[in-house]
């Protein structure tokens, strides 16, 4: 009996490398539910350009907005199985599927984890007339604010503002949310001086950063930032365990995409993160380039949708959609 399965599972064993090698086998589109110019629709564009090059195929970009991205990953979601088609997925998706009231698909059973493309750590920042130094300093110094503290964030429901409401639920810190729109007009005004502080993601952050116009107290991320070494991750500095809040973007294929395709792309997408050109820009920038294997992300993403799920349901915020 033993033999005999062997024998039938050998055919499905035989055909998975050539299932992966003959991929693609036409046009394969790379959709980003985000605007162009953002975070999400710079990575469609390296990760299109990472499997052209590796694969000489055909791969298009196309941006599917709305919905805080819930559409363009619906869309992917109820795609063609075949290859055909990934969807850039953000830290967002994570969140979405707890703030949204009436989500159109689920995250964790209708699509299937590619590969992470980067992280991206936020940054508790303050103004640099702030008595703040470091995040302990600042612990200290805004729970001794009677009237608590004011922050600003890309805003309500955003990573930046979901990490500063986890951040001050733990520090004990009172203190009221300002929502922009965007990351660019909060860190603006952290600048001016009317806001008290960011937990922002650090690439609209590393300008200012560089120039002294705003100071970083802290990092989400479990260790430094290579090109910001002097910032202190937050959850080391404060005895936390397992605090890091980062936002990501990723690969994601709908659910049924055979796993060999999958396991395919993932590797074409690590091995051009590793080639230093890359990496280096990223950094740069502020984010930490990934490659994360599919078997990882899944766990991570499980994760994921859970801490941020819980911090939805702690600031009591919700959204039609």
């Amino acid at each position: 009996m033993m033999r005999r399965r062997h024998l039938l599972a050998a055919p499905a064993l035989l055909a998975a490398p050539a299932l992966a090698q003959s991929w693609p086998q036409g046009p394969v589109r790379i959709v980003s539910p985000f605007t162009p110019g953002g975070a999400s629709d710079l990575s469609a564009r390296f990760v299109a350009q990472a499997l052209t090059q590796a694969t000489g195929g055909t791969f298009l970009v196309e941006n599917r907005t709305g919905a805080g991205g819930n559409l363009g990953m619906d869309h992917v979601a109820r795609g063609p199985a075949d290859g055909s088609v990934f969807v850039v997925a953000a830290a967002a998706a994570a969140i979405n599927q707890t703030y949204y009231r009436n989500m159109p698909f689920d995250l964790l059973r209708d699509l299937a984890p590619v590969t992470v493309v980067m992280m991206v750590p936020n940054v508790l920042s303050v103004h640099p007339s702030s008595p703040a130094r470091d995040a302990r300093g600042f612990v200290e110094w805004a729970r001794g604010q009677a009237s608590g503290i004011t922050y600003g964030s890309a805003g309500i429901g955003t990573v930046p503002h979901l990490a500063m409401e986890m951040f001050c639920r733990r520090a004990g810190i009172s203190a009221t949310h300002v929502p922009f729109r965007g990351s660019a007009p909060a860190v603006t005004e952290l600048v001016a001086g009317r806001l008290q502080a960011v937990f922002e993601n650090l690439p609209p952050q590393s300008g200012q950063l560089r120039a002294g116009s705003i100071r970083g107290l802290g990092i989400s991320s479990t260790e430094p930032h290579p090109d910001f070494a002097d910032i202190r991750p937050i959850g080391a500095a404060l005895g936390w365990e397992a605090f890091a809040p980062v936002a990501w973007q990723s690969l994601m294929a709908p659910a049924a995409t055979p796993a060999p395709i999958i396991a395919r792309v993932a590797e074409i997408v690590a091995a051009a993160l590793r080639q230093e050109e890359h990496a280096a820009r990223l950094r740069a920038a502020g984010a930490l380039p990934s490659g994360m294997p599919p078997a990882e992300f899944h766990d991570f993403l499980a994760r994921e949708v859970a801490t941020w799920g819980e911090a939805v349901r702690a600031a009591n915020i919700r959204a039609d959609g």
